[in-house]
Order: C-alpha cells, then structure tokens, then sequence
C-alpha cells in the first residue's frame, strides 16, 4: 500500500515509500543520478538517449507517466514547468490521492513544489531536492508563507481521519485570515501538532455548547456532533468494536447493527480502529464480510487470553457454548488494551457488541 491509498482509506502505510525521479535531457539525467543516490527507494526515469546504468528506459514520457503517477507516493521531474503540468493535469484528482510533485530545472538551481504541498509531502520534498542540488525550494503555500499552522498535515501527522474535508478549506481560510475559531480536542491529539501559538480557543468537555454553535471550529473527537454545529470533524480511530455472533449470521445484520448502536451511542463509524472476537469466530463468513464493509481489521484472541478479563455483564450460557465467559465485552477490551468499556455489551437477535476506547490510538 502506498502512502496516498493509505491516507484515503484511513489505514497505516504498509510499505516504504517509492519516490520516481524523471529526467528527460542529458543534464537532467545527471542531476536526477544525483538526487537518487541521496534518496532511498527512488527510481530514476530517463529518455533512452540520455539515459545512465540502473535508470529505467523510456522512448515517450506519455508512456510510462500514467501508470508511476498511480503507483508512486511522489515524483521529482526535472524539466521545465510547462512539460510537467501538461503531464499531470489530465490525471489529477484530490490532494488525499494525487502524489507529491516537485519540478527541479536541470541546472538543479529551484525545486519548486507543485502538487500536494502539505498532506502529500511537496513542500519537504522540495526543501529535501533543494540541499541535495544546492539550490532554493520554491513553496507558495499561504500557510507556510505566513507560519500558520497547516491543518491537514496536523492531523496526518497525529493519524486523524478527515470526515468532512470540505471544511478544511474554509478553516485553513479562517486561519491565515486570523478569524476566532475553537477547538473541541479533549485528547489533545490535534493539538500535540500546532505550535503553541495556534490562536485557536480550546474548549474543554463543559464548555458552553453555544461556542459550538454559533462559530466555527474545529471538532477532534470520536463523538457525533450536532447538525448546528460548523466544524471541520476530525476522527481519532480509537475504537474497538467486539463483537459475538451465531453461526451463519449474515454480514448484513451485523452491519446494521454496528451502525445502530453506534448511531445510539453517539459514536462515528470513522473511529473505529478495528473490531475483535474469538478466535473460533476467525471463519465466520458474515464477521468478516461485515469487518470489510466498515473497511477496518478484525482481531481474533484465543480463549485464554481473555478468561481473566473482568466484564460487566460475564454470561454462563456463553460460556458452555464457546468455553468463556464473554465474547463481545472481554475482545473488546483485550484488543483496546483497557479495563473499561464505553459501551457494555447489547444485543440483536443473532449477535452482540461492546464498544472501548484506546487510550492513546
């Protein structure tokens, strides 16, 4: 998985991420040997005239671009600005998805960060091209020009899900205007990235729900916010679902389930971080199906790592059936590595959850 399907999908990089360097002139070759050797797992594209020993051959870039752009994380392109945009504009689609570009002339004299600045990486990318060829990255971002903190690369770097990235816009706007914003951020998760003058008002859990309400802000939290309230909703996963369930229960139910009680507990589906249950449960077609649905992992653990886990509602019945004491309730805990739940164990015609929060997701 490469950083931008990950970042779309709310998921963790699983893999290192693939820089491809493209060069289209004898000097370009040179300076794009040059950026690679100094920046692991790159790959070096060049014209099959100009191209050096280990660089990837190409007779028309139109060939090959298409499919790096889709499977790499970012792209150098040394060439002028006019080839590299005409390149790219057919194949952008969104900041979260699109790779970082940085364009470096072939004298190596500006590394000018031209897509996804902040979340893809241009901007750092372009700094990173620039020491290496001793020249001046060019950044036009406004809050990197004015120092104002950049919200989208807060909340990556505190593995926040963006729920409605509308917003961001308008609350990255009411930042470098400088218009009043609060922030709902009990965890301190988006605020462990902002610098210490943020100039955001922090609201803690008994504030007035008016400063929700008739102001903009920005909402880090697992929890539903109310229709009124103008927020950009930034989403901690933090949330284990366990979940029990009869043979042969069909991945619908359980789906619509979920969705219930979370919907009743106040709870956004986006926080989860992962569902669990036991292990005899690790084949059972309509659990998984139902974990897929919600795009998330599920985890399994063996009965005797959760018959000393202490639950509120333990069930006999269960335990003749399966071997321990609880299913939904004691995954649910084991998986969050807590002793408390959030939400105690509810039940549907053919399966059960309970609901914990991790303490630090």
């Amino acid at each position: 998985m490469t950083k931008r399907s990950a970042i779309a999908s709310g998921k963790q990089k699983t893999s290192e991420e693939i820089t491809a360097i493209f060069a289209i002139t004898r000097k370009g070759a040179e300076l794009a040997a040059r950026i690679s050797a100094q920046m692991p797992g790159s790959i070096c594209f060049c014209n099959y005239r100009y191209a050096l020993p280990g660089m990837t051959l190409f007779a028309s870039i139109s060939d090959v671009f298409p499919s790096v752009w889709r499977d790499c994380d970012s792209i150098v392109c040394v060439m002028s600005c006019g080839i590299a945009v005409r390149m790219i504009s057919p194949l952008l689609e969104n900041k979260t998805v699109d790779p970082a570009v940085v364009v470096v002339d072939q004298d190596g004299r500006f590394a000018i960060s031209l897509v996804s600045g902040h979340i893809g990486g241009a901007n750092s990318l372009a700094r990173k091209v620039a020491s290496i060829t001793g020249g001046q990255a060019v950044i036009t971002t406004a809050s990197d020009l004015q120092d104002k903190p950049a919200i989208d690369l807060a909340a990556k770097k505190a593995g926040l899900r963006i729920e409605n990235r509308g917003a961001l816009s308008r609350i990255q706007a009411a930042i470098l205007d400088e218009e009043p914003l609060w922030i709902f951020d009990p965890g301190g998760l988006l605020l462990t990235q902002l610098p210490e003058n943020h100039g955001l008002q922090v609201i803690g859990s008994e504030g007035n729900p008016d400063d929700f309400r008739h102001s903009l802000g920005i909402w880090v939290s697992e929890l539903l916010t109310h229709r009124s309230v103008k927020c950009l909703k930034l989403r901690p996963a933090n949330l284990v679902v366990g979940i029990g369930c009869n043979r042969g229960t069909a991945s619908e139910e359980i789906v619509e389930f979920v969705g219930r009680k979370l919907k009743e507990s106040r709870l956004t589906p986006l926080s989860i971080r992962n569902f669990a249950s036991l292990d005899i449960k690790s084949d059972e077609r309509g659990l998984l199906d139902a974990a897929e649905t919600f795009d998330r992992p599920i985890h399994f653990c063996a009965r005797h790592e959760i018959e000393g886990i202490l639950v509120p509602n333990p069930s006999e019945t269960v335990a003749r059936h399966v071997g321990a004491k609880s299913v939904c309730e004691a995954s649910a805990l084991w998986s969050a590595g807590t002793r408390e739940l959030l939400v105690t164990k509810r039940k549907a015609r053919n399966c059960t959850l309970a609901i914990a929060r991790v303490s630090s997701p």
